[in-house]
Parts: C-alpha cells; structure tokens; sequence
C-alpha cells in the first residue's frame, strides 16, 4: 500500500506542479524567443536576465517584436529594448530607436523618434506607449498625427483604437488641407466613429484664400467649435463667437460654417461689420462663390447703419425692415434692399457741406452704391417721406436715429494670439 500511495503521491504532486505552471503562464503570458544570433544569461541586482543580441525576434500570443538588442528580466517579465525596435500588433506598428516592453500587462513604451501606424492613424513623438489588451495608445512631447484628411501638432496625444477617438491636450494645433483650415486651441477630440470633432479652451480658427495677388484670412474665435463630416459637412462655432475677414468683421452666439455649400450663417443676436456699415437682425446668412462675398441677407428686425461722413460725427445713414439683403460685386458694396416697413435716415450733402436729412418709409427701399459710397435710394409701395433742413438737423443728430439704433464699438480686430499658434505647425516632431 505504501508504494502506491507514494505513486499516487507523485501523481499528485505532478499535476499540481503542472497546474502551477499553467496559472502561472495564462497570468504572466510567457515570452516566446524565436531567434537571436546569441543568448548570454546574466544576473543583474539578483535577478536572472537573458540578453539577446542580434536580429532578436520576441513574440507574446499575438504581439511580435524586432530589435537589436534586448535585456529580458525574468522575474519582472520587463523587456529592455534598443537598436531599430519594431512592435507588431495585428495592423498597428510602432518603430522607435529603444524601448521596453512589460509582459503582464501587455505594454510597450518607446522613446527618440517614435512612430505609430496602423493604416488610419499616424502618432509621431519622442515618447509613446501602447496597451495591447485596451488598444489604447498614449504619446506625448511634440507629437505629431496624422490621417487621410488632416495633421495635428500636440503636447500629448491619446488614440483609443477600439472606439477610433483620439484625444489631444496642450497647444493643439490642426489643419485640414482640403479646407485650407488651421485651428488651435487647449483640448482637441476626434470620434471618427460618429464622424464628428470639437476644439475647446480658447479655440481659433483661420484660413488662409489667395485669389490673384490678393490674399484674405478669416479669423474665427469661440469658447466651442464643432466639426461635423457626415451628409452635410460643417463646422460649428458657437458661445461668443467672433469673425474676422478682410474688412468684414461680426459676432455671434452661434456661427454655422457650411464649407461645400459656401455659406455661413450667424444665429443668435448676430451682428455683421463690413467696412463702415453695421448690420443687425434675428439672423444673418453670408453667402460666398469661390470664397468670394456675393450676398449677405438678414431676417427679422434688420438694421444697417453706417456712417455719414467722416467729417459729420454722430451722423449715421440708416436701413431698418424685416429682411435686408447686401449685395457685392467685384468685392464691393452694390445695393441693399430692405422690404418690409421698409424705413430710411438719409443724411444730404451738397458740395461737401452738410444739407439736412430725409427720412422715406415704403414697402421696399433699393440703396444703390459706387465705390462703396451711397449715391442713390429708391422706395417702392406706400411711400412717405419728410425733408429736414440743416437748420434742424445740426448739433441734434441723435434726434434722427431709428428705433432699436446701437452703433457698437465691439467690432473685433485680429490679435497676435490668432495667428502665432498656427506658425507653430509642424509636419514632423524632428
């Protein structure tokens, strides 16, 4: 009896050292070595170490890694890389001049020159890291990255593969080509899952038009931009949005960029400068060809104003109705044509000298324009009009203002904020 129960004692003993090792190979996900032109066995600080020289070929399930050299530490199941470090991972490639690769948790670090690739994404930078099991890359320190339709400049860049989202922090900085746009701002989130983006803490956009020997940027700042690429392509500005192009300047709480359409519409107590004329109303929609301005139209309580003369202060020419339409051509002001309880304040000059004021109200009043100065108004349906000599007109211009009349002086400017980021762009990190 006792020479079986020793047998069955062995046995035993056998299976549970067996079961050990395979706990311990699906907890610790054993290392394999597939070459390496010399193995050398160390001990370093205690601990047993394999060093592998020489077109070294490792491989976890289905992580396979390259280098020159490695420094594998048994116990710690660390893997010290260095010389032309290539990590696999089904599609995703990450090349660097060293790393270290953690067996447990299944993850590698890369440092220098680091380059991620899986075929829709490109992360540059001169420190990266992967997590196999969450798929998560992390690279930070003037990273670079890029896809099919954009590249972007970050501090750091965090990429979830499973969800295809990327995150970028710092001085983020963006451009699409197609577009011709650059934006910047703190914080930078793609979902290409729901084809959707957002910049925010202090995003500003610019783009840059050449067209002849003429060269137009528009500026645009916000607390929020939104870009959308799904049927309808645009991008979102909104919460105290500011527009700058040219002599055109306006503000907004929301701003709505239709880029194929070549639109952009301002909702949300919008306000519209382009040149010495102000514009108001409920709403207000700018229409371009080729990035050119051919028409703005604003709906609802629509006012422009614009100044007089230079030499007449506190005079203003003023359009009030429910709809107003602006009209260009060859980039300048042609007519504006108000209808609705169309109503007009017309300050007269003859030879230079102030002459009094006409107020007209109709259906519908046509200001026409030549080089960008009012020469002639016409009021159709229902006219009314009254003429005020000079003599009632001088020193008491504020008398001559329509209801709801503001001339604000929060027209925005361009900073050197707007533009310094987007010097900043970078192809690659060296």
């Amino acid at each position: 009896m006792s020479r079986h129960r020793s047998i069955r004692n062995a046995l035993l003993a056998g299976l549970a050292a067996m079961a050990a090792l395979t706990a311990q190979s699906q907890t610790s996900r054993v290392i394999v070595l597939h070459h390496a032109d010399s193995l050398i066995g160390r001990v370093i600080d205690g601990e047993d170490v394999r060093e592998l020289i020489g077109d070294v070929r490792i491989a976890q399930e289905n992580v396979l890694i390259r280098c020159d050299h490695a420094l594998q530490y048994i116990q710690q199941g660390r893997v010290e890389l260095t010389g032309n470090v290539v990590v696999e991972d089904d599609s995703l490639v990450i090349t660097s001049p060293r790393g270290v690769y953690h067996r447990d948790p299944r993850r590698a670090e890369a440092f220098g020159h680091v380059v991620l690739d899986d075929g829709v994404s490109r992360l540059e930078a001169e420190y990266g890291e992967y997590a196999v099991d969450s798929r998560i890359a992390f690279f930070h320190t003037r990273v670079v990255a890029s896809d099919s339709g954009s590249i972007m400049n970050a501090d750091t860049v965090t990429y979830d593969r499973a969800r295809r989202f990327m995150e970028a922090r710092g001085r983020v900085v963006l451009f699409t080509p197609t577009d011709g746009v650059t934006v910047s701002g703190g914080r930078f989130e793609h979902d290409a899952a729901h084809a959707y983006s957002r910049m925010t803490l202090d995003p500003v956009l610019m783009q840059r038009d050449s067209t002849g020997d003429r060269v137009d940027t528009l500026i645009v700042r916000s607390r929020l931009m939104e870009s959308f690429r799904d049927s309808t392509r645009r991008l979102v500005a909104s919460d105290s949005v500011e527009i700058i192009r040219s002599d055109l300047a306006g503000i907004a709480g929301s701003v709505v960029f239709y880029t194929a359409a070549d639109s952009i519409l301002l909702r949300t107590a919008p306000v519209l400068w382009y040149g010495e004329t102000q514009v108001a109303g409920d709403s207000i929609n700018l229409y371009l060809q080729r990035r050119v301005l051919e028409r703005i139209a604003v709906m609802g309580n629509a006012f422009a104003i614009s100044r007089s003369d230079s030499q007449y202060a506190g005079r203003y020419d003023q359009l009030t109705g429910e709809w107003l339409s602006m009209t260009f051509a060859e980039r300048k002001l042609e007519r504006i044509d108000v209808d609705l309880r169309a109503t007009s304040i017309y300050f007269l000059y003859e030879d230079s000298a102030a002459n009094g004021v006409n107020k007209t109200s109709g259906d519908r009043i046509v200001m026409r324009f030549a080089q960008g100065q009012a020469k002639a108004i016409h009021v159709y349906g229902g006219v009314e009009g009254q003429y005020f000599p000079e003599s009632m007109v001088g020193r008491r211009e504020a008398e001559y203002r329509l209801p709801g009349f503001l001339w604000r002086g929060n027209r925005p400017q361009v900073q050197a904020s707007d533009v310094a980021p987007h010097r900043m762009l970078q192809r690659v990190p060296h």
